[in-house]
């Protein structure tokens, strides 16, 4: 027996070891919550089944992450392999780094790279031709229809059929991200033209806790779940291009959301339905189907070296993130029990530096801006939704209560995920979790030292409301500064139009 399981491990090992270079196809959603795939246990019928398929022939990471939750901030993690207070993408403008991305690593490795959609977002600045071989600007309805993206890898395909070397494809659907399907916005500008698969009624949805079951709220999340079907239509048109392709059999796929859904205490937030994405990994003979990982605690950061990993390529110093090879190969990591994450600026520039830890348990966020006085602003702010909580507040003594901390927050944040999955209900005035509040904070506190983040000086001084004022009044100023020079990923930011800026900002990653 014991030399049949000798010989299993060593065919397992010699799978991984293999000279011939894997393809990657990389496939991110825009502001898909992770619990909105039914593999991840959502219940609106058929929502996901191109996602669930993927899931059931490959492996699910049930406790994976992303350091931020707004875009460009998060897909630039997923490149660069660090978090955005180092690398410098903070916000939405551009960066110059002088270090090198996954793209560019895997290109000068022999790889073909190619991102199609989003491109600009997916890099820290427009020098295209320095990290892509090929890439693809989408626009309007086209990027939200499943024959677009079936064509876009149809022609990819084509276009590598004679180059005789591996491939690092990253493809960027634009759904759910506002305006969902059969909102006013999207039906006035013509992003409707490609419709979901299936059309869901109202009585077919739910409105998850963390938000009223209001019947504003009801249509705007069931314009959100028939969007979140589209995008699961553009997974299927790609995943059935490969699958016709000479390919897949070489091709680790990775599927993942950028962050959570465009709501109130989701998106832009760093609670759970921030920063928690789904991740399902499928590589055909060397991860084991209908697998699932509930153990290890993974992140955006992670992506890069992971992949240099699988790759067979070095790694460059200065990598904040740490490779899970191991885990795909089936072996137990440890000290997989932290994740962190981090908000900075809005789209426009307006400065919310806020930082969470998570574990299993516990969450732990920490908003030196909270004064009591700064009111939180990010797109969901001029969404339905956000707009009938406000209403509601003015006459509902609950919903005031959570509208109010939306808006305000609290320099500190703590909540028992066990108990209260949604962070309803902040417990860092309870004395019965002071040690698990020394204990997140703690960890947070030693991250953001070994990173040096801009803001650890909040952190040491997070019970001085003058010094915090001060900190605020410096981050403000620094904003100010960059939305007038600074080249911008946006064509206007809280100084108006940013057509005239020039400048790159300058990584600390370079200083």
């Amino acid at each position: 027996m014991i030399y049949k399981i000798l010989a299993l491990l060593t065919l397992s090992f010699s799978l991984f070891a293999e000279s011939v270079k894997p393809n990657i196809l990389f496939i991110t959603v825009d502001d898909m919550n992770w619990d909105s795939v039914g593999a991840y246990g959502c219940k609106i019928p058929e929502i996901t089944p191109h996602i669930d398929s993927l899931a059931n022939e490959g492996l699910l990471f049930e406790r994976a992450y992303v350091q931020a939750s707004n875009c460009s901030p998060s897909r630039v993690v997923f490149q660069s392999g660090r978090y955005p207070s180092s690398s410098g993408m903070r916000g939405f403008y551009m960066v110059d780094a002088n270090y090198p991305m996954l793209p560019e690593l895997l290109r000068q490795n022999g790889y073909f790279t190619s991102v199609i959609n989003k491109p600009r977002d997916t890099s820290f600045n427009d020098k295209y031709d320095e990290l892509w071989d090929h890439s693809i600007i989408l626009k309007g309805a086209e990027k939200r229809g499943a024959q677009t993206y079936a064509k876009g890898m149809s022609d990819f395909f084509e276009l590598i059929k004679d180059k005789n070397e591996p491939f690092y494809c990253v493809v960027n659907i634009a759904d759910p991200h506002k305006p969902f399907f059969n909102d006013p916005k999207s039906k006035e500008s013509g992003l409707d033209e490609f419709g979901p698969s299936r059309v869901y009624k109202i009585s077919e949805i739910t409105v998850p806790d963390f938000l009223p079951k209001h019947p504003g709220v009801r249509i705007e999340m069931r314009n959100y779940y028939n969007s979140v079907k589209r995008a699961d239509d553009c997974i299927g048109a790609i995943l059935k291009s490969l699958k016709e392709s000479s390919y897949e059999d070489n091709t680790l796929v990775i599927f993942v959301s950028d962050h959570g859904m465009p709501l109130p205490f989701a998106k832009s937030s760093l609670y759970g339905n921030g920063i928690r994405t789904p991740w399902i990994m499928k590589w055909p003979n060397k991860l084991k189907p209908q697998s699932k990982d509930t153990q290890h605690m993974i992140s955006a950061v992670d992506f890069m070296p992971t992949i240099l990993d699988v790759c067979g390529i070095n790694k460059p110093k200065g990598l904040e993130g740490r490779s899970f090879f191991s885990v795909l190969k089936g072996e137990e990591q440890k000290y997989r029990d932290y994740v962190f994450a981090e908000f900075n600026e809005n789209a426009i520039g307006l400065v919310f530096p806020t930082r969470a830890v998570h574990n299993k348990k516990f969450c732990y966020v920490f908003n030196p801006w909270a004064d009591g006085k700064r009111t939180f602003s990010s797109a969901s702010s001029s969404h339905k939704s956000y707009k009938v909580i406000k209403e509601l507040s003015k006459t509902d003594q609950e919903v005031a209560k959570r509208f109010n901390h939306l808006v305000y927050r609290d320099i500190e944040e703590l909540y028992d995920l066990e108990k209260d999955p949604h962070c309803l209900n902040n417990l860092v005035k309870n004395p019965e979790y002071l040690a698990q509040l020394k204990q997140m904070r703690a960890k947070l506190t030693q991250h953001m030292t070994k990173i040096n983040d801009y803001a650890l000086e909040a952190m040491k001084n997070r019970e001085s409301p003058k010094k915090l004022a001060q900190f605020m009044q410096q981050q403000d100023k620094e904003s100010i500064q960059r939305a007038e020079v600074i080249q911008w990923k946006r064509h206007k930011n809280r100084v108006g139009g940013t057509g005239k800026n020039t400048e790159l900002f300058a990584s600390p990653a370079n200083l």
